[in-house]
C-alpha cells in the first residue's frame, strides 16, 4: 500500500486532523561579537509540560471517526464545527472506498502530547490493516463530543486536502 492509500484511508476514516506544520526562516550572517538576545514576543505563554494522561481520550476520538455512522451525523461530533453536506459526502464515500479496499481498521499511537490550555498537539502514527504505517501531528480541541475532544475544523480539512 502507498503512502497516498494510507492518508486518503486516514481522512476518510479519521479525518484526524491537519498537518500543523511550522515554517521558520533563518539568516545567517557573520558576527563581529557576540550577539545580543532580543526577545520576539512579549507574554506568549510557556509550553506546558506533556500530557501523557489525555492519549487515551485523543485514540478514543480517531478511532470514533472511523467506527460506524456517516461522517455528516454522529462523525461530526469529532470534528469542530462538523462538516459541510459536500465535505461529508465526499469523506462518506472516500471511507467506503477505502474499507473496501481492506484499509481499516486502523490502530492508532497518539504521543508527545502538549496540552495548552483548550488545544492539544499530538503526533499520531496510523497503522493500518496490512502493516503500513503513517505518521502525523494532529490538533485537538477540547469539545463536545463524546470523549471531550475532538479534531479542529482547519486540522481535518488540512488532511483531507493532503490525501487528495
Amino acid at each position: 500500500m502507498t503512502l497516498k492509500h494510507l492518508a486518503t484511508g486516514m481522512a476518510a476514516a479519521a479525518i484526524i486532523g491537519g498537518v500543523a506544520a511550522g515554517v521558520t526562516s533563518v539568516a545567517f550572517t557573520t558576527p563581529m561579537a557576540s550577539p545580543a538576545v532580543q526577545p520576539v514576543v512579549f507574554g506568549a505563554p510557556l509550553p506546558q509540560t506533556p500530557a501523557p494522561e489525555l492519549q487515551s481520550a485523543l485514540v478514543a476520538t480517531l478511532d470514533g471517526l472511523q467506527g460506524g455512522g456517516s461522517f455528516s451525523g454522529a462523525k461530526a461530533a469529532f470534528i469542530q464545527g462538523g462538516l459541510g453536506r459536500i465535505e461529508g459526502i465526499t469523506a462518506d464515500r472516500a471511507f467506503s472506498n477505502a474499507s473496501a479496499r481492506g484499509y481499516f481498521p486502523l490502530s492508532f499511537t497518539v504521543a508527545d502530547v502538549d496540552q495548552q490550555g483548550p488545544t492539544a498537539m499530538a503526533n499520531v502514527t496510523a497503522t493500518g490493516a496490512n502493516g503500513a504505517v503513517a505518521s502525523q501531528s494532529i490538533q485537538f480541541i477540547a469539545g463536545p463530543s463524546p470523549t471531550g475532544w475532538q479534531l479542529t475544523r482547519s486540522s481535518a480539512l488540512s488532511l483531507m486536502s493532503a490525501a487528495g
